[in-house]
């Protein structure tokens, strides 16, 4: 691939270019003002001649007497040589403005790209610095940063700007790093319980039929445990992806909360749902998988002879689900990290089986798929209060139905 002329190369030409014309721009000028002097300012002596004399360009046919005629010529011809001699001296002159301006010319423009050769690189240099600290950071050492110091300019804005995005980079990684650990962590519990109740099971050679079956339920629940959590994983990075393409259609979202709301409901808790008639674009299993871990969270996380109160709500603007529902006291920055891949309310991370810990990852997921806004407040009582917020599509009407 050819290479064209480098930055500083381009800086320094550009410089010298502007500098070179415009020394000849106002060499030009003086050349043009000395070569084409006004009249006015060559005065050859007095325009009368002395003793009352004739003037010295009076016609040759108003001289009556020869003394006049000849008086008149010798003049004439002084000033003929006065004229001549003028003309020589400008015309030598101008000779060696010529001579002195090219030569000029060619000292300003060496000057020029000496000048702007150092000029451009003392400006480029804050670019040779972001560039030589941007090559040495490498995926083991993110947390390095460019920080260029100086006035802030455009450069230290381009600094700032690659400093913010590794920012943005570093906390991905580490994120991803946490995922990834966490998720072997998530996956590896469940299989190691599986191997253990059948370890054990196996190794009683008195084991009959009793034990043999309670050692594979306890696998058999294990490994439902790890496809929850694979399945969970899977949509969640199908939503974040994008790998398959969106098909958003109208989705009848009170209807959906109504089925979903109906599935999850139990007796030892008490339900109040309030749902408005309203229709959203999006995709229909998304949506269904997002309200199904709402409100399964808000059971799951619950106490007994707790409540859950499930209202819908729609401006034109905007569909609003809030689920909210009575549990343990959580801290408002635990209910900001329980967005996070396998976070969960509880202390017990690793003996709770109330969920993988990514229903509301999802959930986050999907609001973001489409164009929404996820909400969760914890309140004083103790318990969530989780409001999810979907741009509205379709025709949706504002009376308020199916109130339980």
């Amino acid at each position: 691939m050819r290479r064209g002329l480098s930055v500083r190369w381009r800086l320094t030409l550009v410089y010298s270019l502007i500098s070179v014309l415009s020394a000849a721009a106002l060499l030009g000028v003086v050349y043009t003002l000395v070569s084409h002097p006004p009249k006015t300012m060559f005065v050859m002596g007095e325009t009368r001649l002395p003793d009352g004399g004739v003037p010295a360009d009076a016609p040759r046919a108003e001289l009556a007497s020869p003394d006049l005629r000849a008086r008149a010529d010798g003049e004439e011809g002084l000033y003929r040589v006065l004229v001549n001699a003028r003309t020589d001296a400008v015309d030598d002159t101008l000779d060696r403005l010529l001579w002195w301006s090219g030569a000029g010319l060619l000292l300003t423009a060496a000057v020029s790209v000496g000048v702007g050769w150092l000029f451009a690189g003392r400006v480029l240099a804050p670019v040779h610095t972001i560039t030589s600290r941007a090559r040495a950071i490498s995926a083991d050492s993110l947390d390095e940063r460019v920080s260029l110091g100086g006035p802030h300019d455009e450069l230290r804005e381009l600094a700032d700007t690659f400093d913010s995005l590794l920012d943005r980079i570093h906390e991905a990684f580490a994120g991803e790093r946490r995922l990834v650990a966490t998720m072997s962590h998530e996956l590896r519990t469940p299989l190691a319980n599986q191997q253990v109740a059948l370890d054990v099971a196996l190794s009683d050679p008195d084991a009959g039929a009793t034990e043999l079956r309670e050692a594979a339920e306890v696998a058999l629940d294990q490994n439902r445990r790890a496809a929850r959590t694979i399945d969970a994983l899977l949509t969640l990075a199908r939503v974040q992806s994008g790998a398959q393409p969106a098909q958003h259609a109208p989705v009848e979202l009170d209807l959906v909360v109504s089925e979903v709301a109906a599935a999850a409901r139990t007796d030892d808790l008490a339900w109040h749902v309030e749902l408005v008639p309203v229709t959203v674009l999006g995709d229909a299993q998304l949506l269904e998988r997002a309200v199904t871990n709402l409100v399964q969270n808000a059971v799951e996380h619950n106490v007994p002879g707790g409540r859950v109160d499930v209202r819908l709500t729609a401006d034109r603007a905007a569909a609003r689900l809030v689920v909210e529902s009575s549990g343990p006291l959580i801290s408002p920055e635990v209910a900001a990290g329980l967005t996070l891949p396998f976070r969960r309310g509880v202390t017990d991370r690793t003996s709770s089986d109330r969920g993988v810990g990514l229903g509301l990852s999802i959930v986050q997921a999907v609001a973001d798929h489409h164009g929404g806004r996820l909400t969760l407040t914890p309140l004083e009582s103790g318990g969530l209060s989780v409001e999810l917020e979907l741009p509205v599509g379709g025709e949706s009407a504002g009376t308020v139905g199916r109130g339980n």
